[in-house]
């Protein structure tokens, strides 16, 4: 989760869920998905104008599954229902933005498929519910495609892509979301269950399930430092800012640094003697001839691709 992205318009949208005068470090990763949580599953239930007794139910039965009884969570899972159901904040598209703007790529997926659960709760999806689950969908830049998987996975009524079954499955793995509680973890594990099995012939799956789970969790808590490290710095400038040291261009720079951490994009370097077959390695990668091959060497210079 980007903690450097909870701004002010995300406090103050929690402090009106909550009733509450909240400061960014009251807004934990946990509170900022149980928060998206409650609005997403509300626009769910109250998109048809009625609410039955066996859908407040199945909210209550959800969103328990994040807290243990008479726990400060708990106590704050009702307010935030309360808070939302008063001020309706899951009328409005930009509401949902604004407090899902932190989360992980695996985190608003995990959110969307607690959506289609509730949804499909009775056995079928309620074309009024779809609708909605599919506009939130389009806000958090969510793959349609992913959709898909989700509708099959709980009410077995769509055809998916094996492709996207993959990417869904890795994006739902447990380990995607240690960061934000062991809860949550015990969640995303049961979601994971609940959807259609992947090919187990197939390359792409042997591919994934040799991914190490140790080095994933690395490169994650190493993320996650950094983001902190990202926020601490934000909170610096910011204060300097306030007092004339820094420009605010400075606050849009460290965002920006921000988002591409959670892009989580790398590069790939080929490195090598000459003639030794690094552009045909590269063309094949490609699929087109992009590196000139040839018996002589031909290409000394270092070369940067991007896409």
């Amino acid at each position: 989760m980007a903690i450097s992205l909870v701004g002010l318009e995300t406090v103050d949208l929690l402090s009106q869920i909550t009733g509450k005068k909240l400061s960014q470090r009251d807004l934990t990763p946990p509170v900022i998905f149980l928060a998206s949580l409650v609005t997403v599953l509300l626009g769910v239930i109250f998109v048809d104008g009625t609410v039955a007794e066996s859908e407040k139910q199945r909210l209550l039965a959800t969103l328990y599954r994040f807290s243990i009884p008479e726990s400060d969570v708990r106590r704050l899972t009702h307010l935030m229902i309360k808070g939302v159901k008063e001020n309706q904040l899951y009328r409005n598209s930009e509401n949902v933005r604004v407090l899902t703007a932190s989360l992980t790529a695996s985190q608003r997926l995990l959110l969307m498929s607690f959506g289609y659960e509730m949804s499909a709760a009775d056995g079928e999806i309620d074309s009024r519910e779809q609708k909605y689950l599919e506009l939130i969908s389009k806000h958090l830049d969510i793959n349609p495609e992913y959709l898909a998987v989700l509708e099959a996975a709980f009410a077995s009524t769509s055809q998916f892509e094996s492709a996207a079954l993959e990417e869904v499955h890795f994006l739902l793995n447990p380990v995607q979301f240690y960061e934000l509680d062991p809860i949550f973890v015990k969640a995303a594990k049961d979601i994971s269950l609940a959807l259609p099995a992947k090919d187990k012939t197939s390359t792409e799956q042997k591919s994934i399930t040799n991914v190490s789970f140790n080095k994933l969790k690395q490169f994650q808590e190493s993320n996650q430092k950094i983001d902190k490290l990202c926020y601490q710095i934000y909170q610096i400038i910011e204060e300097c800012n306030k007092r004339g040291f820094l420009a605010s261009n400075f606050i849009l720079d460290i965002g920006d640094i921000s988002k591409n951490l959670q892009a989580k994009n790398f590069r790939v370097a080929v490195v090598g003697e000459f003639s030794k077959g690094k552009s045909t390695l590269l063309n094949a990668l490609l699929g087109e001839e992009i590196q000139p091959v040839r018996e002589i060497p031909c290409s000394g210079a270092i070369t940067i691709f991007m896409d």
